[in-house]
C-alpha cells in the first residue's frame, strides 16, 4: 500500500511538471529579451520553436520590429534553413506593406479634408 501511494505521488509530481512545462509562455519584454532567453535552451529545435512563438506574439501585438529582429536572428545565428523564420519574415513583410498602404491612404484623406 505504501508503495502504491509513493508511485501515485511520483506520478502526480511528474504530471505537474509536464503541465507546467507545457504552459503557454509569456511574451518577452522585447525581441532582444527573447533572444537572450533562447540562449538558455539546449537544442536548435527548442530555440527556434521558442523564438518563433515569441515573434508571432510580437506580430500579433503589432510590434513588428521585434518580430523581424527575432526572425532575422534565427536565420543568422540559430538555423539558417529555418522555414518557419523565412515564412514569418514573408508574413511580416506583407503586414508592414499593408500598414504602410493604410497610413498613406489616411494621410491622403487628411490632406484632402484640409482642402475643403
Amino acid at each position: 500500500m505504501k508503495r502504491f501511494a509513493g508511485i501515485a505521488v511520483g506520478c502526480c509530481v511528474a504530471l505537474g511538471l509536464v503541465l507546467v512545462g507545457c504552459a503557454k509562455q509569456e511574451e518577452a519584454a522585447s525581441g532582444k529579451a527573447a533572444i537572450n532567453e533562447s540562449k538558455s535552451l539546449e537544442t536548435v529545435e527548442e530555440k527556434v520553436d521558442y523564438l518563433i512563438g515569441q515573434a508571432k506574439a510580437f506580430q500579433k501585438s503589432e510590434e513588428f520590429q521585434d518580430a523581424v529582429d527575432i526572425a532575422q536572428y534565427i536565420l543568422a545565428s540559430v538555423d539558417e534553413d529555418s522555414k518557419a523564420a523565412t515564412d514569418l519574415l514573408e508574413e511580416l513583410k506583407k503586414a508592414l506593406s499593408a500598414e504602410i498602404d493604410k497610413a498613406s491612404k489616411d494621410v491622403k484623406k487628411s490632406i484632402g479634408d484640409l482642402g475643403q
